[in-house]
């Protein structure tokens, strides 16, 4: 507030019940000043001690000096009345102690002395200005406690002698809230000058209400200024970085009393001041204020989100804030890897065999801003590469290489293709996929490399009953290992060892069993020992695994004869011994000896590719009589010890020959007795809460530890029991079976303190028992309640992942957190700023854990929507073109539409509108696309023709758009504005493309009455032809072209001519037509048009009389001629020929009306001028020419 100047001042101290009216006085004030000690009327009687009442005096009156004349409102004081008015003074103070002066009064007949109230300015300030708010401090002088009194303290505001509200001051009212020291009185003063505020209360007891203010003339209100600078001069920010902005207050501001506080718009717009957008936007985010109590320290704070050069509009309305001397430049944030744009060079996925595959990483930072070699100083980044086939399976690949930035802008990786087939590359930042990963492509396999071919033996044994089937798959690859589909020749020898002769094989059978991969076999007809070679068809190179040695012995064992059996067989449990028997024989069901070496017996556990050892152990059929049963036997024991639970299988071969079919044997081991010793308490929080119900999970074993799963009634044998001392405070409930061998117990701690337990099987203990668990109180733990924030797809969001959560102390962290999977997200503190990547929409979420001051955690998850904005336009033509009356354009429909949307299924609307047209459809390119037409509805608003609608997915609304066509209202040219409004159901975005609309021209009309009765018609004084009031016709002409006309009207200019048949008539022009006027002379037989030679101009105006008249003027002119034609004729009438040439304009501006020129349109009516109405007008109207009508016949020359 501004502050005015005080002279010496007459300190009256004055009762509760008056104070003057001290608005009008004026005078200088006293030499000397005197002043009273002023105690409250009842201080005698109450409890309210002077020396606590610290009173600053204030003086009632201000007094203006000789000098002051800068206040014309405050009127001068002479010394002599100034004293006179001390003495009243004075006097006036005796008699209000003595006569006026209320008694005090009581709250009620307690002996309990009650409060009392004094008051004072906030902040000392008792100037204003109209509106402003002034407020004032209550005081409470002793005890007050509302419900200990009868009545409210509810005080009467009297300014100047009028109470409440008045034409001094307005919105009068307290605030007397719960906190007795923030109590305040708040009005409005609403006229200038001086005034008193008295403020008493019937009920209690009033101190000091001698107030007063001033309140100055609105022409005298200097506005606040304000002034907006970047801190540090610093305009130059990255992406993510905080920007601040200086606010520079002037000192007449004041936040506490001045009505409308500050609150200013931020609109910023690109580098050519367009596309302006206010608040959190593309451009910006997280925009908040410092304006606190220090106007010195007043800020403005937002991150800048998009790269490139933009202006900021700081605005205010009510405080007259218009500032747009703010830019600033916005250069890529660090790089932020997962959000790197990922794909192939020249998007070729499809590579031959060790050819190189080149792919493209454009790397961005958090807000999708291209990174480039100079913002990253050529910095080279590394990306996690690998490669899958469909399988999910690893594929392979070589000579890696990530060789830095490329002339295409983003980084250029390559490498050698290995693994041929569909494959999937991706592209990882720390087990993140970057945006298009993982891509698509598909290698080409390589040549055959006989080498690399690999033989797949169809039974593992070297050693072959003899007449049994030998086969082998052999795998057709290239030096990759990739298969080769096309069936490959390959050869073979067999080799007898022992005579290093190769032996005819006649039954040898190729077959291809699978794309790449061919089987060979043959039959074994001779025993002994032998080497097999496979090798191309021209014997030059072998295939891998080359030779391959194998023993043909003679055997009869049968694998369907053979029997396996025994307990070995069924379910067991883990560690116990299992045992089956194996019996072979031979087709014919006799006993088949073997040698021991032959039987091979596998035992696995798939689950975990465990393979069992088994001991085989031949059986003595003879009691020891024949000596040779160790080695060759038929009958055998076979002993194995299974230890880890699970379901097995059990495979048995007699040679190469498998028994039971080639099936195997299936058998579930399950766990055995639990071992407390091994089993483990897994799981338990060391701090906990008190009365609420808190788990433990424990996991029982057996003693080879496998998980050990309990029967129902067992359950009870697992316990869960505190040490003795806080057994009584300690409540425990049945533990759950999680199915898994594990079993989750929860119990309950009344008290606080620390619980030492321990969790038992049967009695026995198991570790780490005891387990120390420390109670707290409940409201002592943390709880993460998780947040729920929406973001539009092109913007980012600034939150503060704990304001939802629950802590004591004060502080609390949050510990760690997982990147979302479609939006980057960088943490500052609390603050986290989540932007979705580029076209995504939808539903986002990552979790969370936070911790208290005292280390407890908590954890939830931050649930983000992704909102799709409306439709926005790829492409859009600048500027229409359309032809005036005509659909536009003549074929097809306005090319260059195009919008895009990130949900392609979402139904959406798009709507045209014109101000002086309309828009439709071309009908022929919409019946091309019959489909469409079930996908997408097209309307037309009721009421509203001009709104053209169109809804439904986004590709058949790109397909309706290509047929838009326009039409503008009747005779309508120039500029018109297409306005594109598309629409989600979340909101509208709204784009202006001009539309010119060429003119053409149209012939001009006339409106006259096909005939005009002559009444009274004098050859003197003539006859008004056209008279609106006796005939009550619109008498007019005029052109189509005129109303839109592009330039200056008044440059529109027609040929006019008026012609009688009989008689003449006389008229009144303006002096500037005379250049262009010509006639036909009244008395003249001549039909010829003559120049005006001469004439008599009075008042710019001229008069003549003529057959026949015609000149070029404005419409104007034409009109007023028409409407003063004065007919000099005979009794029988005539007709009267009105005709107007347009002379080919219909749209120019002076300077290029030549290419707004075209043929003249010519239009003419005639008016039959009769004494007597027709008997019949159907032959009235034949005696008329053929073009005679209301309206104008237009005829083209």
């Amino acid at each position: 507030m501004k502050s005015f100047p005080r002279d010496r001042t007459c300190n009256l101290p004055l009762g509760d019940a008056f104070r003057p009216n001290n608005g009008l006085l004026s005078g200088d004030a006293p030499e000397t000043s005197s002043s009273f000690p002023y105690l409250p009327i009842d201080a005698a009687t109450t409890d309210f001690p002077p020396s606590e009442y610290n009173y600053k005096f204030k003086p009632p009156f201000h007094y203006a000096t000789s000098s002051s004349t800068q206040y014309p409102s405050i009127l001068r004081k002479t010394s002599s009345t100034m004293a006179a008015q001390w003495l009243f003074c004075n006097a006036l103070i005796a008699l209000l102690v003595l006569f006026i002066a209320p008694p005090v009064s009581k709250s009620d007949d307690r002996s309990t002395p009650s409060p009392g109230f004094a008051y004072s300015w906030m902040d000392d300030d008792d100037e204003f200005y109209p509106g402003d708010i002034a407020t004032i401090k209550v005081k409470i002088l002793g005890n007050y406690n509302s419900e200990e009194y009868k009545y409210p303290f509810n005080p009467n505001i009297t300014v100047n002698g009028s109470m409440g509200n008045s034409s001094y001051v307005t919105d009068v009212h307290s605030d007397f809230g719960n906190d007795t020291n923030n109590w305040w009185i708040l009005f409005k003063p609403i006229m200038v000058g001086f005034f008193y505020v008295v403020i008493d209360d019937e009920h209690f007891r009033v101190h000091d209400n001698s107030l007063h203010f001033h309140v100055s003339p609105a022409e005298s209100y200097i506005p606040p200024h304000f002034m907006f600078r970047w801190l540090n001069s610093k305009s130059e920010f990255q992406a993510g970085d905080t920007a601040t902005i200086q606010v520079i207050v002037s000192e007449n501001f004041n936040t506490k009393t001045y009505k409308y506080p500050f609150k200013p718009n931020i609109i910023v717009s690109d580098y050519n001041g367009k596309n302006e957008k206010m608040g959190n936007c593309s451009y910006i985010t997280g925009l908040f204020s410092n304006l606190g109590p220090d106007m010195n320290k007043w800020e403005l704070h937002f991150i800048p989100i998009m790269v490139g050069t933009f202006h900021v509009l700081i605005t205010q309305e009510n405080l007259n804030v218009f500032d747009t001397s703010m830019s600033f430049n916005v250069t890529p944030g660090k790089i932020y890897k997962p959000g790197g744009i990922v794909s192939w060079m020249g998007g070729v996925n499809h590579f031959a065999f060790e050819a190189k595959a080149e792919l493209l990483i454009f790397p961005k930072d958090a807000f999708g801003n291209n990174l480039t070699y100079i913002s990253e100083n050529f910095k080279i980044y590394f990306f996690d590469l690998s490669v899958t086939n469909a399988k999910g399976e690893d594929a392979y690949f070589r000579n890696l290489q990530q060789s830095g930035w490329s002339r295409f802008g983003g980084f250029e990786v390559w490498f050698i293709a290995a693994t041929s087939g569909n494959l999937l590359l991706h592209v990882k930042d720390k087990n993140q996929h970057l945006i298009g990963s993982p891509l698509t492509f598909t290698v080409d396999h390589g040549p055959l490399d006989v080498g690399n071919c690999l033989p797949h033996w169809s039974t593992e044994s070297k050693s072959f009953q003899i007449f049994s089937t030998m086969e082998t798959f052999i795998t057709q690859r290239d030096k990759f290992g990739n298969l080769i589909p096309e069936f490959y020749p390959f050869d073979f020898d067999v080799i007898g060892m022992k005579e290093n002769l190769s032996l005819p094989i006649g039954d040898v059978q190729y077959q291809e069993v699978a794309p790449g991969v061919q089987s060979l076999s043959f039959k074994l007809l001779i025993d002994g020992e032998f080497t097999l070679i496979i090798t191309d068809k021209d014997k030059k190179q072998q295939i891998k695994n080359m030779p391959h040695e194998y023993r043909v012995y003679v055997g009869y064992c049968d694998g369907m004869k053979s029997i396996v059996n025994g307990s070995g067989l069924q379910n067991s449990v883990a560690g116990e011994v299992s045992k089956f028997s194996i019996f072979l024989r031979d087709i014919y069901d006799y006993p088949s000896p073997f040698d021991l070496l032959k039987i091979r017996v596998e035992i696995t556990l798939p689950s975990l590719s465990l393979d069992v050892d088994p001991h085989i152990n031949p059986v003595d059929p003879h009691n020891g009589e024949n000596e040779e049963w160790q080695t060759w036997n038929s009958d055998f024991e076979v002993v194995y010890i299974p230890e880890k639970s699970g379901m097995y299988e059990i495979h048995v071969y007699c040679g190469n020959i498998p028994l039971n079919g080639g099936n195997p044997f299936t058998k579930f081991v399950s766990a055995g007795k639990v071992n407390a010793s091994v089993s483990r308490v897994v799981k338990y929080e060391a701090r906990v809460s008190k009365t609420v119900l808190h788990s433990v999970d424990v996991q029982l074993m057996d003693s080879f530890s496998n998980p050990v799963l309990l029967k129902a009634s067992e359950l009870s044998k697992l316990t869960l029991d505190p040490d003795s001392i806080n057994r009584s405070f300690f409540m425990v409930v049945m533990f759950v079976d999680n199915r898994d061998g594990t079993y989750t117990g929860f119990y309950m701690p009344m008290i606080l303190g620390t619980y030492k337990i321990c969790a038992s099987f049967e009695g026995k203990s198991i570790p780490p028992c005891p387990f120390e668990v420390t109670t707290y109180n409940r409201e002592d733990f943390p709880i993460a309640y998780g947040l729920d924030v929406s973001v539009w797809e092109d913007e980012s969001i600034v939150f503060n992942v704990l304001v939802n959560d629950y802590f004591v102390g004060g502080k609390a962290k949050v510990l760690e957190y997982q990147q979302p999977g479609h939006g980057s997200l960088l943490q500052d503190g609390d603050l986290f700023i989540y932007t979705p990547f580029k076209r995504f929409y939808g539903n986002d979420s990552f979790p969370y854990s936070m911790s208290d001051a005292n280390g407890n955690i908590a954890s939830s998850h931050v649930n983000i929507f992704v909102i799709c904005i409306p439709p926005q336009f790829v492409s859009f033509p600048p500027q229409l073109q359309a032809d005036e009356d005509t659909f536009s354009p003549k074929f097809g429909g306005y090319s260059g539409f195009e919008i895009t949307y990130s949900d392609s299924t979402e139904n959406i609307s798009i709507m045209f509108t014109a101000q002086h047209g309309s828009f439709f459809l071309s009908p022929l390119l919409m019946q091309l696309w019959d489909p469409m037409w079930n996908e997408i509805s097209v309307t037309k608003m009721e009421g509203r023709s001009k709104e053209l609608i169109i809804r439904g997915r986004l590709e058949v609304i790109n397909f309706a758009i290509k047929s838009l066509k326009y039409i503008g209202e009747g005779n309508f040219s120039g500029k018109d504005t297409l306005k594109v409004t598309t629409m989600n159901k979340h909101g509208k975005h709204d784009w202006d493309i001009p539309i010119i609309v060429n003119p053409r021209n149209d012939p001009p009309f006339i409106n006259v009455p096909e005939f005009i009765m002559l009444e009274n018609v004098t050859e003197d004084e003539g006859f008004l032809i056209f008279d609106r009031q006796r005939d009550n016709v619109s008498f007019s002409i005029g052109d189509p072209d005129h109303l839109h006309f592009t330039g200056n009207k008044s440059h529109f200019r027609v040929m006019f001519s008026v012609e009688v048949s009989s008689g003449y008539f006389s008229a009144n022009l303006p002096a500037e037509l005379t250049s262009t006027t010509e006639l036909k002379l009244k008395n003249s037989n001549s039909n010829q048009w003559q120049p005006l030679l001469t004439f008599i101009e009075i008042s710019r105006r001229f008069s003549l009389k003529a057959k026949a008249i015609r000149f070029r003027g404005t419409i104007e002119d034409c009109n007023t001629l028409l409407q003063q034609i004065l007919y000099h004729g005979d009794e029988d009438g005539g007709v009267l020929t009105v005709s107007v040439n347009d002379m080919g304009w219909y749209g120019c501006y002076p300077e290029d009306c030549q290419q707004m020129m075209s043929a003249p349109l010519i239009s003419e009516a005639t008016i039959n001028l009769i004494r007597k109405m027709p008997v019949d007008p159907v032959v009235a109207h034949c005696k008329l020419h053929l073009c005679n009508h209301i309206y104008a016949t237009t005829f083209c020359y």
